[in-house]
Protein backbone atom coordinates (compact mmCIF):
# COMPACT_ATOMS: atom_id res chain seq x y z
CA UNK A 1 0.00 0.00 0.00
CA UNK A 2 2.77 2.13 0.86
CA UNK A 3 4.64 1.48 -2.16
CA UNK A 4 0.88 2.12 -4.50
CA UNK A 5 0.72 5.76 -2.56
CA UNK A 6 4.71 6.35 -3.21
CA UNK A 7 4.10 5.90 -6.52
CA UNK A 8 1.37 7.53 -7.37
CA UNK A 9 3.31 10.46 -5.55
CA UNK A 10 6.16 10.22 -7.86
CA UNK A 11 3.79 10.80 -10.69
CA UNK A 12 1.93 13.36 -9.59
CA UNK A 13 5.65 15.35 -8.91
CA UNK A 14 6.68 14.51 -12.51
CA UNK A 15 3.36 15.21 -13.73
CA UNK A 16 3.01 18.85 -11.80
CA UNK A 17 6.87 19.38 -13.51
CA UNK A 18 5.76 18.21 -16.61
CA UNK A 19 2.68 21.04 -16.47
CA UNK A 20 5.04 24.06 -15.43
CA UNK A 21 8.07 23.08 -17.89
CA UNK A 22 4.83 22.79 -20.57
CA UNK A 23 4.01 26.28 -19.28
CA UNK A 24 7.19 28.14 -19.61
CA UNK A 25 7.04 26.87 -22.83
CA UNK A 26 3.83 27.98 -24.20
CA UNK A 27 4.53 31.54 -22.14
CA UNK A 28 8.30 32.07 -24.29
CA UNK A 29 5.96 31.08 -27.76
CA UNK A 30 3.96 34.08 -26.96
CA UNK A 31 6.96 36.10 -25.38
CA UNK A 32 8.95 35.98 -28.29
CA UNK A 33 5.78 36.75 -30.53
CA UNK A 34 5.61 40.14 -29.22
CA UNK A 35 9.20 40.55 -28.16
CA UNK A 36 8.31 40.86 -24.42
CA UNK A 37 12.00 40.10 -23.21
CA UNK A 38 13.33 43.33 -25.14
CA UNK A 39 10.15 45.84 -24.94
CA UNK A 40 10.50 47.12 -20.99
CA UNK A 41 7.90 50.26 -22.00
CA UNK A 42 5.49 50.52 -24.09
CA UNK A 43 3.15 53.34 -25.78
CA UNK A 44 0.68 53.52 -27.69
CA UNK A 45 -1.89 56.50 -29.16
CA UNK A 46 -5.62 55.38 -29.98
CA UNK A 47 -9.07 57.32 -30.86
CA UNK A 48 -12.67 56.34 -30.29
CA UNK A 49 -15.19 56.14 -27.64
CA UNK A 50 -14.81 55.48 -24.33
CA UNK A 51 -17.86 55.22 -21.57
CA UNK A 52 -17.57 56.23 -18.22
CA UNK A 53 -17.92 53.20 -15.90
CA UNK A 54 -19.80 54.18 -12.88
CA UNK A 55 -21.30 57.11 -13.81
CA UNK A 56 -24.56 55.99 -15.49
CA UNK A 57 -27.80 58.23 -15.46
CA UNK A 58 -29.10 54.71 -13.33
CA UNK A 59 -27.61 51.58 -12.12
CA UNK A 60 -29.58 49.67 -15.15
CA UNK A 61 -28.15 52.36 -17.80
CA UNK A 62 -24.89 51.96 -19.88
CA UNK A 63 -21.94 53.62 -18.51
CA UNK A 64 -22.35 57.43 -20.25
CA UNK A 65 -20.39 57.25 -23.64
CA UNK A 66 -17.47 59.98 -24.45
CA UNK A 67 -15.47 60.85 -27.95
CA UNK A 68 -11.96 60.02 -27.70
CA UNK A 69 -10.09 62.65 -29.64
CA UNK A 70 -7.02 61.29 -28.76
CA UNK A 71 -5.54 59.06 -25.87
CA UNK A 72 -1.82 58.47 -24.90
CA UNK A 73 -1.09 55.41 -22.70
CA UNK A 74 2.35 54.87 -21.91
CA UNK A 75 3.62 51.59 -19.27
CA UNK A 76 6.53 51.12 -17.75
CA UNK A 77 6.31 47.46 -16.71
CA UNK A 78 9.88 47.41 -14.49
CA UNK A 79 8.38 50.13 -12.14
CA UNK A 80 4.39 49.39 -12.10
CA UNK A 81 3.67 52.33 -13.46
CA UNK A 82 1.19 53.98 -16.16
CA UNK A 83 0.31 57.34 -17.66
CA UNK A 84 -2.61 58.37 -19.39
CA UNK A 85 -3.25 61.58 -21.28
CA UNK A 86 -6.96 61.90 -22.72
CA UNK A 87 -8.71 64.43 -24.74
CA UNK A 88 -12.45 63.62 -24.81
CA UNK A 89 -15.57 65.25 -25.61
CA UNK A 90 -18.86 64.17 -23.69
CA UNK A 91 -21.35 62.02 -25.69
CA UNK A 92 -24.91 62.24 -26.55
CA UNK A 93 -26.18 60.71 -22.94
CA UNK A 94 -24.88 63.82 -21.37
CA UNK A 95 -24.50 67.56 -22.25
CA UNK A 96 -22.44 67.84 -24.52
CA UNK A 97 -19.36 70.64 -23.47
CA UNK A 98 -15.40 71.52 -24.60
CA UNK A 99 -13.08 69.09 -25.41
CA UNK A 100 -12.15 67.78 -21.78
CA UNK A 101 -8.09 67.29 -21.34
CA UNK A 102 -7.44 64.33 -18.47
CA UNK A 103 -4.19 63.12 -17.23
CA UNK A 104 -4.29 59.95 -15.07
CA UNK A 105 -1.44 58.48 -13.47
CA UNK A 106 -0.42 55.06 -11.39
CA UNK A 107 2.61 54.11 -9.45
CA UNK A 108 2.80 51.10 -7.69
CA UNK A 109 0.28 51.60 -4.72
CA UNK A 110 -0.33 55.46 -5.52
CA UNK A 111 -2.90 56.74 -8.33
CA UNK A 112 -3.71 60.44 -8.89
CA UNK A 113 -4.94 62.92 -11.61
CA UNK A 114 -2.98 65.83 -12.96
CA UNK A 115 -4.88 69.19 -12.93
CA UNK A 116 -2.40 71.92 -13.63
CA UNK A 117 0.10 72.30 -10.58
CA UNK A 118 -2.03 70.12 -8.59
CA UNK A 119 -1.76 66.24 -7.84
CA UNK A 120 -5.40 64.92 -6.70
CA UNK A 121 -5.47 61.68 -5.18
CA UNK A 122 -7.47 59.20 -6.84
CA UNK A 123 -6.16 56.09 -3.64
CA UNK A 124 -9.49 54.18 -5.04
CA UNK A 125 -8.88 53.98 -8.50
CA UNK A 126 -5.47 51.97 -8.03
CA UNK A 127 -6.77 48.78 -8.17
CA UNK A 128 -8.63 49.62 -12.03
CA UNK A 129 -5.40 51.35 -13.02
CA UNK A 130 -3.05 48.52 -12.17
CA UNK A 131 -4.91 46.34 -13.79
CA UNK A 132 -4.77 48.38 -17.16
CA UNK A 133 -0.87 47.58 -17.12
CA UNK A 134 -0.97 43.86 -16.51
CA UNK A 135 -3.71 42.83 -18.65
CA UNK A 136 -1.99 44.79 -21.49
CA UNK A 137 -0.72 42.06 -24.31
CA UNK A 138 2.74 42.83 -23.24
CA UNK A 139 1.68 43.19 -19.79
CA UNK A 140 0.02 39.81 -19.28
CA UNK A 141 2.69 37.57 -20.31
CA UNK A 142 4.92 39.06 -17.79
CA UNK A 143 2.21 38.99 -15.04
CA UNK A 144 2.01 35.51 -16.30
CA UNK A 145 5.54 34.65 -15.96
CA UNK A 146 5.86 36.32 -12.12
CA UNK A 147 2.96 34.78 -11.20
CA UNK A 148 3.24 31.02 -12.10
CA UNK A 149 0.82 31.04 -14.55
CA UNK A 150 -1.13 27.73 -16.06
CA UNK A 151 -1.22 27.11 -19.81
CA UNK A 152 -3.87 24.78 -21.39
CA UNK A 153 -5.08 24.33 -24.90
CA UNK A 154 -8.50 24.84 -26.24
CA UNK A 155 -10.68 24.44 -28.98
CA UNK A 156 -12.79 27.50 -29.25
CA UNK A 157 -15.02 28.45 -32.47
CA UNK A 158 -13.32 25.94 -34.04
CA UNK A 159 -9.78 27.47 -33.53
CA UNK A 160 -6.64 26.01 -31.36
CA UNK A 161 -6.28 28.69 -28.46
CA UNK A 162 -3.76 29.05 -25.70
CA UNK A 163 -5.00 29.70 -22.34
CA UNK A 164 -3.12 31.38 -19.88
CA UNK A 165 -4.52 31.06 -16.52
CA UNK A 166 -3.24 33.24 -13.54
CA UNK A 167 -4.00 34.89 -9.99
CA UNK A 168 -1.70 38.25 -9.53
CA UNK A 169 -0.64 39.17 -6.30
CA UNK A 170 -4.17 37.87 -4.90
CA UNK A 171 -5.59 41.46 -6.07
CA UNK A 172 -6.15 40.46 -10.14
CA UNK A 173 -7.26 37.05 -11.45
CA UNK A 174 -6.54 36.38 -15.26
CA UNK A 175 -7.50 34.65 -18.28
CA UNK A 176 -5.68 34.90 -21.19
CA UNK A 177 -6.89 33.65 -24.82
CA UNK A 178 -3.95 33.21 -27.07
CA UNK A 179 -4.64 32.37 -30.96
CA UNK A 180 -2.71 29.73 -32.99
CA UNK A 181 -0.75 33.26 -34.20
CA UNK A 182 0.47 33.60 -30.66
CA UNK A 183 -1.11 36.80 -30.01
CA UNK A 184 -3.14 37.55 -27.12
CA UNK A 185 -6.90 37.83 -28.75
CA UNK A 186 -8.90 38.04 -25.45
CA UNK A 187 -7.98 38.46 -21.50
CA UNK A 188 -11.11 38.22 -18.94
CA UNK A 189 -10.03 39.22 -15.77
CA UNK A 190 -11.60 40.55 -12.16
CA UNK A 191 -9.99 42.87 -9.75
CA UNK A 192 -10.93 44.30 -6.70
CA UNK A 193 -13.44 46.93 -7.21
CA UNK A 194 -14.72 49.62 -4.28
CA UNK A 195 -18.39 49.24 -4.80
CA UNK A 196 -18.73 46.02 -7.52
CA UNK A 197 -16.65 43.83 -5.49
CA UNK A 198 -14.45 41.33 -7.87
CA UNK A 199 -15.69 43.51 -11.03
CA UNK A 200 -15.09 41.31 -14.56
CA UNK A 201 -13.43 42.77 -17.29
CA UNK A 202 -13.35 41.35 -20.88
CA UNK A 203 -10.92 43.16 -23.49
CA UNK A 204 -10.44 41.69 -26.99
CA UNK A 205 -7.51 42.67 -29.14
CA UNK A 206 -7.10 42.12 -32.79
CA UNK A 207 -6.13 42.28 -35.26
CA UNK A 208 -2.72 42.54 -34.90
CA UNK A 209 -0.93 45.36 -36.79
CA UNK A 210 2.96 45.91 -37.70
CA UNK A 211 3.67 49.41 -35.97
CA UNK A 212 7.17 50.40 -37.65
CA UNK A 213 8.45 46.67 -36.57
CA UNK A 214 6.28 46.34 -33.45
CA UNK A 215 3.45 43.80 -33.35
CA UNK A 216 0.50 45.02 -31.32
CA UNK A 217 -3.30 45.09 -32.11
CA UNK A 218 -5.52 47.60 -34.02
CA UNK A 219 -8.45 47.68 -32.12
CA UNK A 220 -9.06 47.47 -28.47
CA UNK A 221 -12.72 46.76 -26.78
CA UNK A 222 -13.47 45.98 -23.30
CA UNK A 223 -16.80 45.66 -21.14
CA UNK A 224 -16.53 46.06 -17.28
CA UNK A 225 -19.51 44.79 -15.20
CA UNK A 226 -21.36 43.80 -18.67
CA UNK A 227 -21.31 46.73 -19.97
CA UNK A 228 -18.92 48.85 -22.95
CA UNK A 229 -16.34 50.55 -21.46
CA UNK A 230 -13.85 51.20 -24.74
CA UNK A 231 -13.90 50.99 -28.62
CA UNK A 232 -10.50 52.14 -29.53
CA UNK A 233 -8.74 52.41 -32.42
CA UNK A 234 -4.66 52.36 -32.19
CA UNK A 235 -2.95 54.92 -34.39
CA UNK A 236 0.67 54.47 -33.26
CA UNK A 237 3.07 52.72 -31.06
CA UNK A 238 6.09 52.92 -29.45
CA UNK A 239 8.37 50.52 -27.87
CA UNK A 240 10.20 51.52 -24.95
CA UNK A 241 9.65 54.96 -24.29
CA UNK A 242 11.56 57.09 -21.73
CA UNK A 243 9.07 56.57 -18.45
CA UNK A 244 9.67 58.78 -15.59
CA UNK A 245 6.92 59.24 -12.55
CA UNK A 246 7.41 59.99 -9.79
CA UNK A 247 4.57 59.94 -6.96
CA UNK A 248 4.25 63.30 -5.63
CA UNK A 249 4.64 64.03 -1.98
CA UNK A 250 1.14 64.71 -1.01
CA UNK A 251 0.01 61.66 -2.57
CA UNK A 252 2.61 59.62 -0.74
CA UNK A 253 2.35 61.15 2.49
CA UNK A 254 -1.37 61.89 2.96
CA UNK A 255 -3.76 60.98 0.13
CA UNK A 256 -7.07 61.05 2.35
CA UNK A 257 -6.65 64.46 4.19
CA UNK A 258 -9.46 64.73 6.69
CA UNK A 259 -10.66 68.89 7.72
CA UNK A 260 -13.79 69.67 9.14
CA UNK A 261 -15.55 72.67 9.73
CA UNK A 262 -18.74 73.08 12.11
CA UNK A 263 -21.20 74.67 9.67
CA UNK A 264 -24.06 74.84 12.23
CA UNK A 265 -24.35 73.66 16.12
CA UNK A 266 -24.07 69.49 15.07
CA UNK A 267 -23.46 69.69 11.99
CA UNK A 268 -20.00 69.26 11.08
CA UNK A 269 -18.40 69.73 7.01
CA UNK A 270 -15.86 67.11 6.55
CA UNK A 271 -13.69 68.09 3.77
CA UNK A 272 -9.99 67.79 2.62
CA UNK A 273 -10.29 65.96 -0.58
CA UNK A 274 -12.76 66.34 -3.70
CA UNK A 275 -15.33 64.79 -1.74
CA UNK A 276 -17.26 66.00 0.63
CA UNK A 277 -19.04 63.92 3.53
CA UNK A 278 -21.37 65.57 6.44
CA UNK A 279 -22.01 64.65 10.03
CA UNK A 280 -25.05 65.23 11.37
CA UNK A 281 -25.30 64.95 15.42
CA UNK A 282 -28.34 63.38 16.46
CA UNK A 283 -29.72 62.89 20.09
CA UNK A 284 -28.29 59.47 20.50
CA UNK A 285 -26.63 58.80 17.06
CA UNK A 286 -24.87 60.81 14.13
CA UNK A 287 -26.19 60.63 10.68
CA UNK A 288 -23.42 61.14 7.72
CA UNK A 289 -24.39 62.14 4.60
CA UNK A 290 -22.36 61.01 1.83
CA UNK A 291 -19.81 57.98 1.78
CA UNK A 292 -17.27 58.64 -0.93
CA UNK A 293 -14.57 56.80 -3.15
CA UNK A 294 -13.61 53.65 -0.60
CA UNK A 295 -12.56 52.48 2.69
CA UNK A 296 -9.29 54.81 2.81
CA UNK A 297 -11.59 57.61 2.56
CA UNK A 298 -14.77 56.62 4.80
CA UNK A 299 -12.81 55.36 7.24
CA UNK A 300 -10.53 58.68 7.74
CA UNK A 301 -13.98 60.38 7.68
CA UNK A 302 -15.74 57.80 10.44
CA UNK A 303 -12.46 58.81 12.57
CA UNK A 304 -12.97 62.26 12.08
CA UNK A 305 -17.07 61.62 12.91
CA UNK A 306 -15.81 59.95 16.37
CA UNK A 307 -13.35 62.65 17.04
CA UNK A 308 -15.82 65.85 16.78
CA UNK A 309 -18.70 63.85 18.00
CA UNK A 310 -17.92 61.48 20.72
CA UNK A 311 -19.89 58.84 22.40
CA UNK A 312 -22.54 58.33 19.49
CA UNK A 313 -22.61 55.71 16.66
CA UNK A 314 -23.10 56.90 12.94
CA UNK A 315 -26.56 54.98 12.77
CA UNK A 316 -27.16 56.32 9.08
CA UNK A 317 -25.15 56.55 5.85
CA UNK A 318 -27.11 58.65 3.17
CA UNK A 319 -25.98 57.60 -0.01
CA UNK A 320 -26.88 60.55 -2.61
CA UNK A 321 -26.62 58.41 -5.30
CA UNK A 322 -24.87 55.08 -7.02
CA UNK A 323 -22.09 56.75 -9.01
CA UNK A 324 -18.77 54.86 -7.89
CA UNK A 325 -16.84 57.92 -6.63
CA UNK A 326 -19.70 58.67 -4.53
CA UNK A 327 -20.97 55.64 -3.31
CA UNK A 328 -17.53 53.50 -2.85
CA UNK A 329 -17.25 53.99 0.76
CA UNK A 330 -20.51 52.89 1.66
CA UNK A 331 -19.32 49.39 2.30
CA UNK A 332 -17.04 50.96 5.21
CA UNK A 333 -20.28 52.14 7.06
CA UNK A 334 -21.69 48.80 6.67
CA UNK A 335 -19.01 47.32 8.24
CA UNK A 336 -19.33 50.29 11.13
CA UNK A 337 -23.26 49.36 11.42
CA UNK A 338 -24.70 51.53 9.78
CA UNK A 339 -27.93 51.61 7.79
CA UNK A 340 -27.27 52.63 4.17
CA UNK A 341 -29.93 54.30 2.83
CA UNK A 342 -30.11 55.02 -0.90
CA UNK A 343 -32.62 55.80 -3.46
CA UNK A 344 -35.10 52.93 -4.17
CA UNK A 345 -33.53 52.79 -8.18
CA UNK A 346 -30.13 52.08 -6.67
CA UNK A 347 -31.34 49.02 -4.11
CA UNK A 348 -30.94 46.19 -7.45
CA UNK A 349 -27.53 47.24 -8.17
CA UNK A 350 -26.13 47.35 -4.70
CA UNK A 351 -27.83 43.71 -3.68
CA UNK A 352 -26.02 42.47 -6.71
CA UNK A 353 -22.47 44.20 -5.80
CA UNK A 354 -23.13 42.59 -2.50
CA UNK A 355 -23.87 39.28 -3.71
CA UNK A 356 -20.79 39.09 -5.80
CA UNK A 357 -17.53 37.97 -4.97
CA UNK A 358 -14.85 40.93 -2.51
CA UNK A 359 -11.90 37.95 -2.29
CA UNK A 360 -9.54 40.59 -4.50
CA UNK A 361 -8.54 43.25 -2.36
CA UNK A 362 -11.12 42.40 0.27
CA UNK A 363 -12.18 45.82 1.91
CA UNK A 364 -13.49 45.90 5.41
CA UNK A 365 -16.88 44.95 5.15
CA UNK A 366 -15.50 41.58 3.26
CA UNK A 367 -13.24 40.97 6.42
CA UNK A 368 -15.84 41.54 8.99
CA UNK A 369 -18.33 39.07 7.70
CA UNK A 370 -21.32 41.39 7.77
CA UNK A 371 -24.10 41.90 5.65
CA UNK A 372 -25.14 45.90 4.68
CA UNK A 373 -28.27 46.43 5.79
CA UNK A 374 -30.46 48.98 2.99
CA UNK A 375 -32.97 51.11 3.82
CA UNK A 376 -34.53 52.81 0.26
CA UNK A 377 -36.79 55.76 -0.21
CA UNK A 378 -39.05 57.11 -3.34
CA UNK A 379 -39.49 61.03 -3.93
CA UNK A 380 -39.04 61.37 -0.21
CA UNK A 381 -38.30 60.61 3.47
CA UNK A 382 -37.35 62.24 6.94
CA UNK A 383 -35.01 60.62 9.74
CA UNK A 384 -35.97 62.11 12.87
CA UNK A 385 -34.98 61.20 16.88
CA UNK A 386 -37.85 64.10 17.65
CA UNK A 387 -35.76 66.74 17.95
CA UNK A 388 -33.91 67.25 15.11
CA UNK A 389 -34.88 66.14 11.77
CA UNK A 390 -33.37 65.56 8.49
CA UNK A 391 -35.29 65.86 5.45
CA UNK A 392 -34.35 63.91 2.33
CA UNK A 393 -35.52 64.39 -0.98
CA UNK A 394 -35.37 63.08 -4.49
CA UNK A 395 -34.28 66.28 -6.69
CA UNK A 396 -36.87 65.14 -9.75
CA UNK A 397 -36.02 65.07 -13.10
CA UNK A 398 -32.56 66.09 -12.82
CA UNK A 399 -30.17 64.72 -15.98
CA UNK A 400 -27.31 63.66 -13.56
CA UNK A 401 -28.71 60.38 -12.01
CA UNK A 402 -32.26 59.76 -12.45
CA UNK A 403 -32.71 58.72 -8.09
CA UNK A 404 -30.54 61.33 -7.01
CA UNK A 405 -31.20 62.65 -3.13
CA UNK A 406 -30.72 65.94 -1.60
CA UNK A 407 -30.99 66.29 2.06
CA UNK A 408 -32.59 69.20 4.04
CA UNK A 409 -32.19 70.82 7.40
CA UNK A 410 -35.03 72.88 8.13
CA UNK A 411 -34.24 74.48 11.28
CA UNK A 412 -30.87 75.45 9.87
CA UNK A 413 -32.02 75.94 6.50
CA UNK A 414 -29.03 74.14 5.39
CA UNK A 415 -28.84 72.08 2.34
CA UNK A 416 -26.68 69.24 1.51
CA UNK A 417 -26.25 67.77 -2.33
CA UNK A 418 -23.85 66.35 -4.44
CA UNK A 419 -22.64 67.04 -8.09
CA UNK A 420 -25.49 69.08 -9.09
CA UNK A 421 -24.09 71.95 -7.94
CA UNK A 422 -20.38 72.66 -7.48
CA UNK A 423 -19.61 76.14 -6.63
CA UNK A 424 -16.50 77.50 -8.37
CA UNK A 425 -13.75 79.87 -6.64
CA UNK A 426 -14.81 82.47 -4.52
CA UNK A 427 -15.93 85.99 -7.12
CA UNK A 428 -15.58 83.88 -9.55
CA UNK A 429 -18.10 84.90 -12.54
CA UNK A 430 -21.31 82.88 -13.17
CA UNK A 431 -21.24 80.46 -16.31
CA UNK A 432 -21.70 82.06 -19.65
CA UNK A 433 -24.44 78.87 -19.81
CA UNK A 434 -26.09 77.65 -16.70
CA UNK A 435 -26.26 74.34 -15.82
CA UNK A 436 -29.57 72.42 -16.47
CA UNK A 437 -28.79 69.80 -13.67
CA UNK A 438 -28.28 73.48 -11.56
CA UNK A 439 -31.17 74.76 -12.59
CA UNK A 440 -33.35 71.63 -12.06
CA UNK A 441 -32.17 71.43 -8.42
CA UNK A 442 -33.25 75.48 -7.92
CA UNK A 443 -36.25 74.37 -9.80
CA UNK A 444 -37.12 71.78 -7.14
CA UNK A 445 -36.14 73.75 -4.13
CA UNK A 446 -38.74 76.15 -5.39
CA UNK A 447 -41.35 73.06 -5.82
CA UNK A 448 -40.94 72.16 -2.52
CA UNK A 449 -41.26 75.69 -1.04
CA UNK A 450 -37.82 75.03 1.24
CA UNK A 451 -36.54 77.92 2.32
CA UNK A 452 -32.39 77.62 1.96
CA UNK A 453 -29.73 79.97 3.53
CA UNK A 454 -26.80 77.83 2.47
CA UNK A 455 -25.48 75.51 0.59
CA UNK A 456 -22.57 72.62 1.72
CA UNK A 457 -22.14 71.21 -1.53
CA UNK A 458 -19.97 67.39 -1.64
CA UNK A 459 -18.07 69.18 -4.13
CA UNK A 460 -16.57 72.80 -3.53
CA UNK A 461 -17.01 75.16 -0.27
CA UNK A 462 -20.09 76.07 1.56
CA UNK A 463 -21.84 79.06 -0.13
CA UNK A 464 -24.97 81.25 0.14
CA UNK A 465 -28.20 79.74 -2.22
CA UNK A 466 -27.86 83.10 -3.94
CA UNK A 467 -24.76 81.68 -5.70
CA UNK A 468 -27.20 78.87 -7.32
CA UNK A 469 -29.50 81.76 -7.93
CA UNK A 470 -26.79 83.64 -9.76
CA UNK A 471 -25.12 80.86 -11.50
CA UNK A 472 -28.79 79.57 -12.82
CA UNK A 473 -29.75 82.67 -13.96
CA UNK A 474 -28.84 83.99 -17.51
CA UNK A 475 -26.92 86.63 -17.89
CA UNK A 476 -28.71 89.83 -19.84
CA UNK A 477 -27.98 90.45 -23.18
CA UNK A 478 -25.58 93.44 -23.53
CA UNK A 479 -27.62 96.05 -25.28
CA UNK A 480 -26.85 97.09 -28.71
CA UNK A 481 -24.37 100.16 -29.15
CA UNK A 482 -25.68 103.02 -30.77
CA UNK A 483 -25.18 103.76 -34.06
Amino acid sequence: MRMKLFILLVVAVFAAVGAKAQAQSDLQRLADTLDVSTTKSFQFTATGTMFALGQSTSPAAPWPRQFVKSLTRVYDFTTNTMRDEWVRMAGETQTVGPEQQTVQVVSGDHAWNVAGKDMLPRFWEVNERQHYIWTSPHGVIRAAFANNATTTKQTINGQQMTVVSFVEKDKQKIIAYANDQNAIERVESWYGHPVSGDIKVVTYYGPYRDFAGVKFPGKIIQYQDDKPTWDLTVTAVRPNPLVNIEVPENVRTNPAPVNSEKAADGIWYITGGSHHSVAIEMKDYVIVVEGPQGDQRSMAVIAEVKKSIPNKPIKYLVNTHHHFDHSGGIRAYAAEGATIVTHEINKPYYEKAVANSHNLSPDRLAKSGKKPVFQTMGDNMVLTDGTRSVELYQIIGNGHHDGIIMAYLRKEKVLIEADVFTPGPPDAPPPATPNPISVNLDSNVRRLGIEVDRILPLHGRIVQYSELQKAVTSPKPKPEPQK
